[in-house]
C-alpha cells in the first residue's frame, strides 16, 4: 500500500510536469503571440525636427527654413481584423515669428489599417499601402523589412548595417537608401518631364520590441537633375525619450514574458517528468 501510495504521488508529479511542458510550448506558439500585439487603445505622438528647401530648377529661386514636424496617431477601432489608426502630419515653418502653419501644403490626414501582430499594412488600408508600417518584432542582423513610404508611392526596404550602443541600449542600425526613383512628371513650356525621388532613411531599433528610438531621413526631389525640393528630419528630443523609455520597458517585458517565462515552466515540467522517471524510482529501489 505504502508502495503503491508513493506511485501514485510521482504519477502526479510526473502528469504535473507534463502538463507544465505543454504550458510552455502553449505559451511560445499560441498565448504569447495572441498577446503580442499592437494594443486596441494604441495612441502616440511623434516629433520630429529639421529643414526644408525647395527650388524652383528652372530659375533656380529658392527657399530654405527650418521646420518642425508633429505626427499624431491613435486607434480608432477595427475592421476585417485590422486595427485602424487615424494619424494627422502637422509642419511648422519655425524660421517666422509666430511659427507658420504650413500644413495646407505640407501636412496630410489619414487612416491606416494594419495587422496588429506582424506590422504590415492590411488589405483593406484606404491609401492602398503595402509593406510594412514599422520594423517587425523581435528583429535580427539578417533581417530587412520593407517599410511604406509616402514619397515614392511604395515600400522601401531596410536592410541592417551594425549594431550599436545607443545611449546606453543596444539596438541595430537599419538604413533605407534609394536613389533616382521614378515618381511621376511635371509640366513645363508643354513639356512632360520626369520626377525623381531619393530617399535615406536610418532607422535605431531595440531588437525586441521593433521599437525605433531614433529615425533621421534626407528625401530629395528632382527633374533632370536639378534638385526640387529636399526635406531633412529627425526625431526631436522629447520623442528620443519618450521611445528610449519605451524600448528599455519592452526590452525588459518581452525578455520575461517571451523567453523566461516559458521556458522556466518547460525546464521546471521537465524536471518534475524526470524527477518521477529516473530519480524516484531509484530512491524506492534502494529503500526496500
Amino acid at each position: 500500500m505504502v508502495a503503491a501510495g508513493k506511485r501514485k504521488r510521482g504519477f502526479i508529479v510526473s502528469i504535473v510536469g507534463l502538463l507544465l511542458v505543454i504550458l510552455g510550448v502553449l505559451w511560445i506558439t499560441v498565448i504569447f503571440p495572441a498577446i503580442d500585439k499592437v494594443p486596441l487603445d494604441y495612441e502616440r505622438t511623434y516629433y520630429f525636427v529639421g529643414n526644408f528647401t525647395e527650388i524652383n530648377p528652372f530659375t533656380q529661386q529658392s527657399y530654405s527654413f527650418p521646420i518642425r514636424q508633429t505626427l499624431a496617431q491613435k486607434a480608432n477601432g477595427t475592421k476585417d481584423g485590422a486595427l485602424l489608426i487615424h494619424e494627422v502630419r502637422t509642419v511648422f515653418n519655425t524660421a517666422t515669428d509666430p511659427e507658420q502653419d504650413i500644413s495646407a501644403r505640407y501636412g496630410d490626414e489619414g487612416t491606416l489599417a494594419i495587422n496588429r501582430r506582424t506590422m504590415e499594412f492590411a488589405r483593406i488600408d484606404e491609401g492602398n499601402r503595402t509593406g510594412y508600417w514599422g520594423p517587425p518584432r523581435p528583429i535580427g542582423k539578417d533581417d530587412t523589412y520593407d517599410l511604406w513610404n509616402p514619397g515614392a508611392g511604395k515600400p522601401t526596404t531596410a536592410h541592417y548595417v551594425r549594431s550599436e550602443d545607443f545611449r546606453g541600449l543596444s539596438v541595430l542600425v537599419f538604413e533605407i537608401d534609394e536613389s533616382d526613383l521614378e515618381i511621376g512628371n511635371v509640366t513645363y513650356m508643354g513639356m512632360e518631364l520626369p520626377l525623381s525621388y531619393s530617399i535615406t532613411i536610418t532607422q535605431w531599433v531595440e531588437p525586441s520590441s521593433g521599437t525605433v528610438v531614433y529615425n533621421e531621413s534626407v528625401a530629395t526631389t528632382t527633374v533632370m537633375g536639378n534638385l526640387v525640393q529636399k526635406t531633412e528630419l529627425r526625431y526631436a528630443e522629447r520623442t528620443i525619450d519618450d521611445l528610449m523609455d519605451i524600448g528599455r520597458s519592452a526590452h525588459t517585458m518581452l525578455l520575461w514574458f517571451r523567453t523566461i517565462v516559458p521556458w522556466i515552466l518547460i525546464g521546471l515540467g521537465a524536471v518534475m517528468v524526470l524527477l518521477d522517471v529516473l530519480v524516484l524510482p531509484r530512491i524506492q529501489a534502494r529503500r526496500q
